[in-house]
């Protein structure tokens, strides 16, 4: 511990973590300082200078003591401790000043008194264990004795305090001078308590030679037996922590302990430091390598525990276990103290600097193991993702379904909700770890996790009314705001060669008592006409609309929506069916809110908003005629509806494609399969163009038809039922190779509610399923897949469509149904660059066209997503991925800035919180969670104060 004297340990210990304070104070500062009153600016500037003279101060002292040699003082130890305790607890006293209410605390998503706990911690542990190397000298008799004993006349004068009744102690005596003589007087307790009690550890492992048998059993006692029952209390052993139906519940009072591998290193732990002092070499050699291995456990559950370390005293009064909280804190001391004599043994037989270099090794051997498991954890997670929401159809797929479940019980655990006055299921540093390296500070649904989860474990399916009960709970109330007047303005770009039309909307209350209602609404837009501006009168300013990444500009509308101060955003965004979906907060009681949108068409469209019917352009102008296609490599083509019905007929012919049920539930029944199938389609599975595809988890295409049983048969179970990707892989195939045939697909499966469900199919939108009884039902592809439609006659008479560009060599097949298409003429498409459109709709045209492409290769997500998103931006034309949202004031823009560059660092796959678009939620714990961990003291004295009587 002497090596702590060393003033470059200032560097690392308070002049870094006070950087790293000072960045994140100020990345919070930046987010809501428009938010800030004066009074609580110059609180900022006070406090931010302070700070700034102790890190210097303290910068500067270590620098001149490494110039001339010397090691940290007495006087320095204690000046640090005096002056960084007063300043948290200044900073404590003033919290509710520095961040005041009028600051919505979505937009702070950890309190910044943790942040500073945090950050300073570190220097205070320094300065304690420095002021107790320098008052305990090598060469002279030092007493452990004493020293426990004046460490417990703090806990005892503060229980004989206790005892004393508060009225009587204030008796005379006004409520600051109370105030802050109790807090000083249980500060300067703690740092007296903690400076005896570590001394007193610190002798005893001095005194390591001279009494071998007592030095066995004090290591035996602290090394071994005191972590085991630590880890025994905190995980409910002695007093029961199990939830429903019997089963023990992963959580803790201090973290989430129960992995049994906590327990396998306690022993490990105790066994090595128990280990006496042998004279042989090599063996002395394993033990100092075994005992740098575990240091990384013993400095792990130190850092846990040292923001508690100060409530331990309260811990010792109340209920005794505080012994327990301060295991961490001495068994440190031992296991450094045995590290430094084997270190110093050993230097008479190897180089000190390959001892060094051991000893940092093994340090790191823990970490690097649990990075290697986090490392694998997150590429079977997103390889599965990949697989669920953006396949490559190209590439074949298998991975590691018992990897995968315990990934998603890891995330299942995190999110849930601590019970009782257990801290929760997180594992202490280690779980923010593992959020940050799998997850990139976001989360995964329970939706997504249970997708995931029945895809590749073949557990059974969310209940069918599951996905829509937030949505029929959003919208059960009778009184909301509607629709009062819309009105259109329209005018023709001849530089665009576009309309630009701009919808109105003023929206009211209903019911004139109504507080505040939110406003919500969709319309379908047809295709080649794009959303190209928003605005919302907000205060009596016309508020345009951020064109924002759609995820972050849902969860601040959901945040804001859920402020108990009303605040007044705007949302538009494309839903999951491809309508535009409106939403306005709050319509205040008989005060009208004034919305617009703003579309770029190429005709006179006609749409409908909330049952009123609305015409945008000249409906008496000249028709176009002729296809239009992008400038430069006219990579896709707007198709009117004119233009479509010059296209040529045809008529496709109809093969049959049968996706098999063969999942770990559905499996068993494959020889009634056959049977079924002859009984229904006897003569359509006979045509040699029919195609049949193994479908569980993977879709497993059979060469050729007359070989599916047997191939059935022989098939190894994976997984659920995964119907809808093999649904898109076969419509994938379909678009790619446009031909003269198009697929009946036929599902056979015992029970269609247990495939997982979420155009290249112009002909019909739907697909059959024959179950088990030999019925038959039908089944859309484009929306509501589960629900069956009823089947007149089949196989339907195929219907015609149109080739384009020809019959000839057709790149295309159309639907003949009179309304304007957009179809992709190149098979690669690349993500629009600047300036690559032309006129705005010709951007749009692009950015349409690409999605599309995009939509049939998922695989280019992650790789052009962030590209797409920018090209979005620069064109201010609204795509699915994309949004508009008004906002009020600066802060609130600041902190969507925050958010969406998060989110766009981040999975595509991952979501920000459990809410779907179209909910709002509650706020989140965002990605600094872990710092809950390092405020105890300040938060117990915080609460303490606040329940003071006077």
């Amino acid at each position: 511990m002497r090596n702590l004297l060393n003033p470059k340990w200032l560097l690392l210990l308070n002049t870094l973590p006070l950087v790293l304070l000072a960045a994140l104070c100020y990345g919070e500062f930046t987010v809501v300082q428009s938010l800030i009153p004066p009074q609580s600016l110059e609180l900022w500037r006070w406090f931010g200078l302070t700070l700034a003279v102790l890190g210097v101060s303290t910068l500067g002292y270590a620098v001149v003591q490494i110039r001339r040699g010397e090691s940290v003082g007495k006087v320095y130890s204690i000046v640090a401790l005096l002056a960084y305790s007063a300043f948290l607890l200044l900073y404590l006293k003033y919290d509710n000043q520095i961040l005041p209410r009028e600051v919505p605390r979505w937009m702070v998503p950890t309190e910044l008194l943790l942040y500073v706990a945090t950050f300073v911690m570190p220097t205070l542990a320094h300065a304690l264990f420095t002021l107790v190397v320098q008052f305990t000298p090598p060469g002279r008799t030092h007493g452990a004795g004493i020293n426990f004993l004046l460490a417990f006349v703090g806990p005892l004068a503060w229980y004989i305090l206790l005892l004393v009744p508060f009225s009587a102690v204030q008796s005379g005596h006004t409520s600051w001078l109370w105030d802050a003589a109790l807090t000083a007087s249980f500060s300067l307790g703690v740092l007296v308590f903690l400076f005896f009690l570590v001394r007193g550890a610190y002798i005893l492992s001095l005194k390591r030679a001279e009494d071998a048998e007592f030095n066995f059993i004090w290591k035996l006692l602290v090394g071994l037996l005191l972590p085991l029952m630590g880890l025994l209390v905190n995980n409910g052993f002695f007093w029961g922590s199990s939830g429903g139906g019997g089963q023990h519940r992963e959580e803790g009072v201090f973290g989430n302990f129960n992995d049994p591998w906590f327990y396998i290193l306690a022993v490990l732990n105790g066994m090595m430091l128990c280990i006496p002092d042998q004279p042989k070499r090599w063996w002395r050699l394993t033990v100092f390598l075994g005992r740098s291995v575990l240091l990384s456990y013993t400095l792990y559950f130190f850092i846990v525990f040292l923001p508690y370390l100060p409530l331990s005293i309260l811990g010792i009064i109340l209920i005794g276990l505080g012994f327990l909280m301060l295991t961490p804190l001495i068994l440190l001391v031992i296991h450094v103290r045995e590290l430094g004599a084997d270190l110093e043994y050993l230097e008479g037989f190897f180089s000190r600097r390959w001892l060094r270099a051991g000893l940092v090794a093994g340090a790191l051997t823990l970490p690097l193991i649990i990075t290697g498991r986090y490392v694998h954890n997150r590429w079977v997670l997103h390889e599965a993702l990949a697989y669920r929401y953006n396949p490559d159809y190209g590439r074949t797929y298998s991975l590691d379904a018992q990897a995968l479940a315990s990934t998603l019980n890891i995330i299942k655990q995190h999110k849930e909700q601590q019970s009782g006055f257990s801290l929760g299921s997180h594992v202490p540093f280690l779980s923010t770890y593992f959020n940050w390296l799998v997850l990139d500070n976001l989360t995964l649904s329970d939706d997504k996790i249970a997708s995931l989860e029945q895809v590749f474990l073949g557990s059974a399916p969310v209940p069918a009314d599951f996905e829509q009960r937030n949505f029929t709970a959003n919208t059960a109330s009778e009184a909301r705001p509607a629709l009062a007047a819309l009105t259109s303005r329209s005018h023709y770009d001849p530089r665009q060669q576009a309309w630009v039309s701009w919808l109105d909307l003023k929206v009211a209350n209903t019911d004139t008592s109504l507080r505040a209602g939110e406003y919500t609404t969709t319309l379908e837009l047809p295709a080649g006409c794009w959303v190209g501006s928003y605005y919302l009168d907000i205060n009596g300013r016309r508020e345009p609309g951020i064109l924002a990444e759609k995820k972050s500009a849902a969860w601040v509308y959901a945040q804001i929506v859920n402020e108990t101060q009303v605040k007044d955003p705007g949302l538009l965004a494309y839903d999951e069916a491809g309508r535009v979906g409106l939403r306005v907060y709050p319509v205040v009681q008989q005060v009208a809110r004034t919305s617009g949108i703003q579309l770029l068409h190429k005709e006179p469209v006609v749409l409908t908003v909330d049952g009123r019917r609305i015409t945008l352009g000249d409906s008496t102008a000249r028709p176009l005629l002729t296809p239009v296609t992008t400038s430069g490599q006219e990579e896709v083509t707007y198709v009117n509806a004119a233009a479509k019905q010059r296209l040529p007929l045809v008529r496709r012919t109809p093969y049959y494609h049968f996706l098999l049920d063969v999942s770990t539930a559905g499996g068993k029944p494959k020889a009634a399969y056959a049977r079924r199938i002859d009984r229904v389609f006897a003569q359509e599975a006979a045509n040699p163009h029919a195609r049949f595809t193994l479908v569980d988890a993977y879709a497993t295409p059979v060469k050729t038809p007359a070989e599916w049983p047997g191939e059935a048969a022989r098939h190894q179970s994976r997984g659920g039922f995964y119907l809808d990707g093999a649904l898109r892989q076969l419509l994938f195939e379909a678009w790619q190779h446009p031909g003269p045939e198009y697929p009946i697909i036929v599902v056979v499966t015992d029970d269609f509610s247990k495939a997982e469900l979420s155009s290249a199919y112009p002909e019909n939108d739907q697909f059959y399923v024959l179950a088990a009884d030999g019925s038959l039902a039908a089944h859309s592809l484009r929306q509501n897949s589960r629900a069956a439609m009823p089947v007149a006659a089949y196989p339907a008479q195929p219907r015609q469509v149109r080739a384009w560009p020809g019959t000839a060599r057709p790149r295309a097949y159309l639907p003949d149904n009179g309304k304007a298409d957009i179809v992709l003429n190149q098979a690669q498409l690349a993500v629009p660059q600047p300036g690559a459109g032309g006129s705005r709709w010709h951007t749009g045209l692009l950015l349409h066209g690409y999605q599309q492409w995009q939509a049939f290769h998922p695989e280019a997500t992650d790789e052009q997503r962030v590209p797409f998103l920018r090209a979005s931006f620069r064109a201010g034309i609204m795509t699915p991925l994309t949004a508009y949202l008004a906002l009020e004031n600066d802060a609130q823009k600041a902190a969507l800035n925050r958010k969406q560059n998060q989110v766009m660092n981040a999975n595509a796959a991952l979501d920000i919180d459990e809410s779907s678009d179209d909910v709002p939620t509650n706020v989140p714990i965002d990605e600094e969670v872990w710092l809950l961990l390092a405020a105890g003291l300040l938060l117990a004295l915080g609460q303490l104060r606040r329940t003071m009587p006077g």
